[in-house]
């Protein structure tokens, strides 16, 4: 701008092309003849919002606290639930049966037999979730074994409350808020079925030796789909891109390995094998021979659970279960003690999946809050030295 300027002209406008900056100011020109130059325009920057030129972003997302509440209720209620059906299951118990046992044997020898069948059930079903969990990190990225541990074992205990319906939704929720998605949990879910039936049937042979003779030869028939599943495992994977076809879902991003079908079979073996020891020493404890009751008592408790669970017309397997133990069992006991322990039998494998459940559960979140508070400190930590750095 000139010396020579008029007074009170104002700074030319800006070039063309050049769009001004909205909310700007400029400062004044010196009156004309004093000989200073002018200085150049001061630009203040224009606070974000709408007609300023300047894009606020996007608008923060309000936080729905009445949803997050809502999902604490649920959840406190749910809970609670599975406390009260808990409870009632094992009050719904047969514990009398117990009287039977301590009429049987010394109390302290009776005591030993029953923690070491609580046990045995207790280890049983644990073996099961780790064939589960071969499954399930086959089919998708991996997982931290905590989170596999709390959508197993959140479904695990929510099937005694009354009603399919609750116990699923409560599996799915907790499983898609540990990072798995719904596709993957079902499709998961039904090969650990499928293997759960046909290792248990397979097992289940070392009962039909000893009911049949040697004219058990024809159930080996049962044991082919195992057979199949161990020598062609890729047959399992094609099995599942099929019916995934069928329903014309997608088709998932991994496929079953030959070692990974292997490995959740030997899991799910192991645990009917493992589960089937409890029985042996019900059976034992009420007078079986120790040699010739073993096979027996563990086949026929991977066929009775097999049977129980295709029986779906009855809770649990109610009555066909305690039908198949008494049956086999009475080859090498009386029939009231037969009876007696099939019974126990239960309510011995109800009293391990509660405890099992319930400290697995108890486990996870002592290591997840434990986790998260070194997550923290870390944090701050990290926070601490960059403060520093800065300083």
């Amino acid at each position: 701008m000139s010396l020579d300027a008029p007074l009170g002209s104002h700074p030319p406008p800006a070039p063309a092309g050049a769009p001004p900056l909205a909310g700007a100011t400029r400062t004044p020109a010196p009156p004309a003849g004093t000989g200073d130059e002018p200085a150049p325009p001061t630009e203040v920057a224009a606070a974000p919002g709408p007609g300023t030129g300047v894009d606020p972003g996007p608008p923060p997302r309000p936080v729905v606290r009445w949803r997050r509440r809502l999902w604490r209720a649920v959840v406190v209620v749910f809970g609670l639930a599975v406390v009260v059906a808990v409870g009632r299951a094992l009050a719904d118990q047969d514990w009398s049966v117990v009287a039977v046992l301590l009429a049987r044997r010394d109390g302290t020898e009776i005591a030993l037999f029953l923690l070491g069948a609580v046990a045995v059930a207790t280890v049983g079903p644990l073996l099961g979730m780790f064939s589960w969990r071969v499954i399930l990190l086959e089919l998708g990225p991996p997982l931290a074994l905590t989170r596999v541990a709390r959508v197993f074992f959140v479904g695990y205990l929510a099937k005694y409350v009354p009603g399919k319906v609750p116990g699923i939704v409560a599996a799915v929720k907790v499983a898609t808020a540990n990072g798995i998605t719904l596709p993957r949990v079902l499709l998961a879910g039904t090969l650990s079925s499928l293997l759960v039936h046909l290792t248990g049937l397979a097992v289940g042979l070392l009962t039909g030796v000893q009911v049949l003779g040697g004219q058990a030869a024809w159930l080996l028939l049962a044991a082919l789909p195992v057979l199949a599943l161990v020598g062609w495992p890729h047959l399992l994977g094609r099995l599942v891109e099929l019916v995934v076809r069928l329903l014309r879902r997608p088709v998932p991003a991994r496929s079953l390995s030959g070692r990974a079908v292997r490995v959740a079979v030997g899991w799910q073996t192991l645990s009917w094998l493992v589960s089937g020891l409890h029985l042996w020493l019900l059976a034992v404890a009420m007078g079986a021979p120790v040699g010739a009751s073993l096979p027996l008592c563990v086949g026929a408790f991977a066929l009775a659970g097999v049977l129980g669970v295709l029986a779906v017309v009855v809770p649990d397997g109610l009555g066909v279960r305690e039908t198949v133990l008494s049956g086999a069992l009475a080859l090498v006991l009386p029939v009231p003690s037969a009876v007696a322990v099939a019974v126990a039998s239960r309510l011995v494998t109800t009293v391990g999946e509660v405890v099992l459940g319930g400290a697995a559960l108890a486990a996870v979140e002592v290591v997840h809050r434990r986790s998260s508070a070194a997550d923290a400190a870390q944090t701050r930590e990290m926070n601490g030295h960059a403060q520093v750095d800065r300083s």
